[in-house]
């Protein structure tokens, strides 16, 4: 564990929010989630090192597990398929922290792409390399050094909350878009209305593997420094699983458990997901979903 100063201003002033545990898997340790009194930047402090945290990302990390997608994922995998594809029709695109390819694989079936992945974690990047035959590096975007302008897309999927140094990958991101192209950012909102109602249990401060979460004034005024254009932020979230696990962890800590498990069945229940789809767009529609996609350009010239 190390002590940081804010990432993005390099400020040391910084508010302490809450002393979070591993929700997910349930493994130990605490882990003190800060907020950044300059630029509003929230962020682990101290923070563990990429070593410290390999324990909380096994082989059985939900992310990892991916390879054939259930109905419900698919959809969410054909959305982000869809709106990059509405933004640029083809080209070379790059999926950092791609896990097991399963987005790279859907872009490649259009025949459009040619497409990339960088994964630092050997298990899902084997697979992905195996299963489907695409090209991954196993590595960190900062460690792959890829060439410079030579990306139409990048895209960020609830991965750039987990890296240690947030303001050098977007710098490298800029670095090897061809001018002119877009990078497609989605992560967890903590101003959501979820991260305000279920505090330290909600689902997406996810710590420890979370190192920093992006307000979306922070993340929006970041991005400009670094010389993008920023098109559009938008929530992008497609259900209320995130609010029922969350529910879950609330209702285990109370006690509950048994009323935590209900909850939890329900966070992966087709049934409740259909039935809640209608409240998952309205609260979509009025910018009040989990997650945010952040949707930005490289200038023409660079």
């Amino acid at each position: 564990m190390r002590l940081v100063n804010c990432n993005f201003c390099g400020s040391s002033s910084a508010n302490l929010l809450y002393v979070l545990r591993d929700l997910q898997l349930g493994l130990p340790g605490e882990f003190t989630l800060v907020k950044c009194g300059n630029c509003g930047l929230l962020f682990l402090n101290p923070q563990p090192t990429w070593e410290e945290l390999q324990p909380y990302y096994p082989e059985w990390y939900d992310s990892f597990l991916r390879k054939y997608p259930s109905l419900i994922q698919r959809y969410g995998i054909l959305r982000r398929c869809r709106i990059v594809s509405r933004y640029q029709q083809g080209g070379r695109l790059l999926d950092v922290g791609c896990s097991t390819g399963i987005f790279l694989n859907e872009m490649r079936r259009s025949g459009h792409w040619e497409v990339y992945g960088v994964e630092p974690a050997a298990f899902p990047a084997r697979i992905a390399r195996e299963c489907f035959g695409l090209q991954v590096f196993q590595q960190t975007l900062l460690e792959a050094k890829l060439p410079e302008n030579y990306f139409n897309v990048v895209t960020w999927w609830h991965v750039l909350e987990h890296t240690p140094d947030p303001k050098e990958c977007l710098q490298e991101t800029y670095r090897i878009l061809k001018p002119g192209g877009w990078v497609f950012i989605q992560t967890p909102d903590p101003n959501s209305w979820e991260a305000k109602l279920f505090g330290p249990w909600w689902e997406g401060f996810d710590a420890p593997r979370h190192l920093h979460l992006f307000p979306v004034p922070t993340l929006t005024n970041q991005l400009g420094l670094l010389g993008f254009r920023v098109r559009s932020v938008k929530s992008f979230a497609g259900n209320l699983s995130t609010a029922f696990r969350s529910l879950g962890y609330w209702l285990d800590s109370q006690g509950l458990k048994g009323l935590g498990s209900f909850a939890h069945i329900l966070a992966r229940s087709v049934l409740c997901r259909v039935v809640t789809f209608p409240i998952a767009l309205l609260l979509r529609h009025t910018g009040q979903t989990f997650s945010v996609l952040y949707i930005a350009q490289k200038g023409s010239y660079g």
